[in-house]
């Protein structure tokens, strides 16, 4: 019997059974506080033996019910401790990896640094689980706002991330050539919905004031920049926006006292144990002292909810970047499963949550309750971060049992087989460095990836023969050992990586890297003839657009071929056999073909191969795949070639007819924003109408159907002005003689025009050259002017080598013709320039020196040097002499270049793609060994000797 005193009377609180639990009486309160060391019903039973005077004299008041607080047992405390512990030590760790890795250019796009900060939340709701466990009246007031504001943190990192690329990936540099389709995977509704968020927040964080027409402050009023960003102020303020609504409702909860949590006794359950004995049990907690508690506390997990839904909202991506956008990137399918998960564990242990507030048992309900609360964060970081960082667990390819790199990074950790290590990641990463600019950083991702595959370099004596039997290099820095452990999915990685690379030098260096992008695209072919995996694979499509590369650079003279052609043929032949599986690639192989016979005069043939195609050919359905698999829609364009057949069979009237089928039926519905396409349609029917007496409706065809920003174009751009002044100023022109003040511009514009030689061979396939069109504007322009004026020689000696130039590529060195409707559009124009400098050549000219110049020089020597009656010489110099030397110190101009360029080539930055070098095959039976880097052509050599190089040469 332990002896209470300060109570009515003496009244001995009896211990039941001390072994179980011990007793501290709370006077105050009127309460014991009970910690049960073993399960309870033992006390309860001895309890019920109690009589009923000693129940009557437990009671701390007379005819007051006993009150028993139960409190978590301290072998709980200390488990549950340590639990958390570890679970925060691993979201430590998951940060500090994300941190250290955070270099890595496959994580770069998952925004490491936002990555962290929301790893950093969900270690702060971990924490804030202690305060279940340690319950005092400072952990009761913060403890829910620490959970709520931190959750919210995380859904609104998650939220402002996909804000961020989803603004990007609506930059207008990247929505280039991207035509109209902007289908979304959801509903009208939804993107409707997800673009106001998206205007909301960019408006609200200071991102884009014109969202909502707000004031701007970038300094102009109209429209949006073309290249977005978003710094890291910007971020922050995103984030915090979707905060704020949380942040003030925790604030409130804490700053008023009727809603701010503190420890209380929660409501007692009362368990009689006989007909005069009642005891009632009760537990700490934290609650307000207002019955509206549960509705801020619902709204609490609304404003939870928020951030999150609006994350998962933007993730809901148009159609178009949903295929562009890294799987790293890509989160709706994170959130959806996070989702999942959060919802099994609310559901399995919710109800328990509730049972305990009936059957009082503070360690139960303390379990519950951090599962539930731990369960968040610890999901959304498994499926938000851990997946991603999971990436990069290993580097090399595995060797165990046969096993690929690829299938070994098969599964994301959340079932869905779309993840695929690394190598998959790089493979979107890199396409997404090379559509926003980063052409330098697309190289290096790539280069790293394609080291992944390659084996490590042997050593040793014992190694020298296997070195020499296997170190074969086949192309890529690949070997036969290093094709060999491939599958059939790191293959079809290896050949898509090539095809980015080889755009990414295209973009960096220009025309310069014609020759690099052909090596890459020999190299791809070379792998996939020896890689054993290319049997195996389903699908050998990937193999197409190289074909079509291929093609373009045989046509453009970087990869060596036959005057014949013939090596291009096979290509097309090859492209034919392995295209017939599917609908869109047939045709365009199809396409090819017409075309190849079409140029070389078998008409027949062409029309045989042209009329299969047409049958097969649906635009609707086939362009949209074409453009997307191989930038221009070819078959669209053989449409257009097809016109020039008819003038090779003598029949202009339907060459006509094709070219107005063309207008009415193709254009109308091609795609506005490819210009190179545009250009290839309008060639050959520009080449038919102005050939046949059509002039002036090949000028209104032009002036028609030429997209807005043309002539800002890297390629077709330098085009566009020549080809609307020779439709001004051809013969047939129905406007008469060609006057205006603005002669003396476009005398200096034909005298530096020029295409690279990638354009023009390309163009002469399609009818007529670019040099021609040169030659062509210098006869129109030369023929306007006086003879003897110093333009009009000017232009005649540019011309002369324009056309010498244009006959050498329409002719083989034996004289044969190879192009046959470029060497007839070229006819007559040589001889009528030549015709030119006959008359100039008539003119006296008048020499530089005056003849009745002052020659009073007799006494004086050379270089003023005065000379004395007697012959000797002072040793004089005049100082007015040297002053007259001076130093031109801003060179030579290219208007002084223009000015004297009487037989002077100026040689355009953008021509000098050509390099020496070969591939390096290493088996005449192959057939990608035939095809060689262009090396010095006889053709390029010819042409360069007419250049005159000097300081002034423009260097890329």
């Amino acid at each position: 019997d332990v002896p209470a005193t300060g109570l009515r009377g003496n009244i001995n609180a009896k211990d039941i059974n001390t072994r179980y639990y011990s007793t501290t009486i709370d006077i105050d309160n009127n309460t014991q506080d009970v910690h049960f060391a073993l399960p309870h019903p033992t006390s309860l039973r001895s309890l019920k033996k109690e009589s009923d005077y000693d129940a009557t004299h437990r009671s701390l008041r007379p005819d007051s019910d006993n009150i028993i607080i139960l409190s978590q047992p301290l072998s709980f405390q200390i488990i549950m401790s340590i639990i958390l512990g570890l679970t925060a030590a691993g979201q430590i760790a998951l940060l500090m990896a994300f941190y250290i890795n955070q270099s890595k250019r496959v994580l770069e796009f998952a925004q490491p640094l936002y990555v962290c900060m929301f790893i950093a939340s969900g270690l702060i709701t971990t924490c804030a689980c202690y305060l279940y466990l340690y319950i005092t009246n400072v952990g009761c007031i913060i403890r829910e706002p620490l959970i709520f504001m931190s959750l919210s943190l995380m859904g609104a990192i998650i939220a402002a991330r996909a804000w961020r690329i989803s603004t990007l990936m609506s930059n207008p540099l990247m929505n280039t050539g991207r035509g109209g389709d902007n289908e979304t995977n959801g509903p009208a509704r939804v993107e409707r919905i997800r673009k106001f968020v998206m205007m909301a927040i960019s408006a609200l964080s200071g991102c884009d004031y014109s969202a909502f027409n707000l004031p701007t402050t970038r300094g102009h009023s109209g429209g949006r920049p073309m290249r977005v960003q978003i710094n890291c102020m910007q971020m922050l303020r995103a984030i915090l926006l979707l905060c704020i609504p949380q942040i003030m409702l925790q604030v409130v909860v804490m700053g008023v006292p009727a809603l701010r949590y503190t420890k209380t006794l929660s409501t007692p359950s009362s368990i009689s144990y006989s007909e005069t004995f009642t005891a009632s049990f009760s537990q700490y907690q934290c609650q307000s002292s207002t019955s509206a508690s549960w509705a801020v506390y619902i709204f609490s997990v609304l404003l939870v909810i928020l951030p999150f839904h609006c994350a998962y909202l933007l993730n809901i991506r148009p159609q178009v970047e949903m295929e562009k956008l890294p799987q790293i990137i890509d989160e709706r399918l994170k959130l959806k499963f996070t989702f999942i998960a959060i919802a099994r564990f609310i559901v399995t242990n919710a109800p328990i949550v509730g049972l305990t507030y009936y059957y009082v048992c503070p360690a139960i309900r303390s379990y519950t309750a951090i599962v539930i609360v731990v369960g968040m964060p610890l999901s959304v970081n498994y499926y938000v971060a851990y997946v991603k960082l999971s990436a990069l667990k290993s580097k090399k390819i595995p060797q165990v049992g046969g096993s690929s790199a690829f299938s070994s990074f098969s599964n994301d950790g959340d079932g869905n087989v779309t993840g695929r290590g690394s190598a998959a990641y790089a493979v979107k990463m890199a396409e997404m460095y090379s559509k926003i600019g980063r052409t330098e950083e697309t190289l290096e991702l790539i280069d790293e990836t394609l080291d992944v595959w390659k084996g490590e370099e042997k050593s040793g004596v014992l190694a020298l023969g296997d070195q020499r039997r296997q170190r074969e290099t086949v192309g890529a820095g690949f070997t036969k050992q290093d094709l060999e452990k491939l599958g059939p999915e790191e293959l079809e990685m290896i050949l898509q990586l090539l095809i980015i690379k080889g755009d990414a030098l295209m973009k960096l260096h220009g025309f310069q890297a014609f020759p690099l992008s052909a090596g890459l695209n020999i190299d791809a072919m070379r792998i996939f003839e020896n890689c054993p995996a290319s049997k195996k694979m389903k699908d050998i499509s990937i193999m197409f657009p190289i074909y079509n590369r291929v093609s373009i650079q045989l046509k453009g003279g970087v990869i060596n071929q036959d005057d014949s052609c013939n090596l291009e043929r096979d290509l097309y032949s090859r492209f034919y056999h392995e295209s017939q599986v599917q609908s869109f690639h047939l045709v365009r192989s199809l396409g090819a073909l017409a075309e190849w016979y079409g140029r070389i005069g078998q008409v027949d043939k062409a029309f045989k191969y042209f009329n299969t195609m047409t049958s097969i050919y649906m635009p609707g359905e086939h362009a949209p795949l074409i453009c997307e698999n191989y930038s221009v829609n070819r078959c669209a364009v053989t449409y257009a070639v097809s016109a020039l057949w008819y003038l090779q069979m003598g029949q202009p009237k339907q060459a006509l007819q094709r070219c107005d089928q063309v207008i009415k039926e193709i254009l109308p519905s091609y795609d506005t924003k490819d210009f190179i396409g545009l250009y290839h349609i309008f060639w050959p029917i520009i080449r038919v109408l102005k050939w046949n007496g059509e002039v002036e409706k090949a000028r209104e065809f032009y002036a028609k159907w030429a997209p807005d920003g043309i002539e800002n174009h890297f390629a077709m751009g330098v085009i566009h002005k020549p080809m609307c002044l020779l439709l001004k100023i051809c013969d047939g022109n129905p406007d008469g003689d060609y006057e205006t003040e603005d002669m003396e511009s476009d005398i200096d514009m034909i005298l530096e025009f020029d295409a690279p030689d990638m354009t023009d061979l390309n163009f002469i396939t399609d009818g007529w050259s670019v040099k021609s069109m040169a030659a062509e504007l210098c006869l129109h322009l030369a023929r306007r002017l006086e003879a003897g004026s110093i333009a009009r020689r000017n232009l005649i000696d540019r011309g002369i080598q324009m056309s010498t130039m244009a006959n050498e590529r329409n002719t083989t060195a034996e004289g044969l013709i190879k192009h046959i409707l470029a060497h007839e559009a070229h006819k007559g124009i040589d001889d009528r320039l030549l015709a030119l400098r006959k008359e100039d050549n008539a003119v006296d000219v008048d020499v530089v020196y005056e003849k009745d110049e002052d020659t009073n020089a007799s006494h004086n020597g050379p270089l003023g040097l005065t000379m004395q009656s007697n012959g000797v010489k002072n040793n004089y110099v005049s100082f007015d002499f040297a002053s007259k030397f001076t130093v031109r110190t801003s060179g030579m101009s290219n208007s002084s270049a223009s000015r004297s360029t009487a037989g002077v080539l100026k040689k355009n930055s953008k021509d000098s793609h050509h390099s020496n070098g070969s591939t390096g095959s290493t088996s005449k039976q192959l057939f990608s060994s035939r095809i060689s880097r262009n090396s010095q052509s006889k053709r390029q050599s010819d042409c360069d000797s007419i250049a005159e190089v000097g300081p002034e040469t423009e260097v890329a």
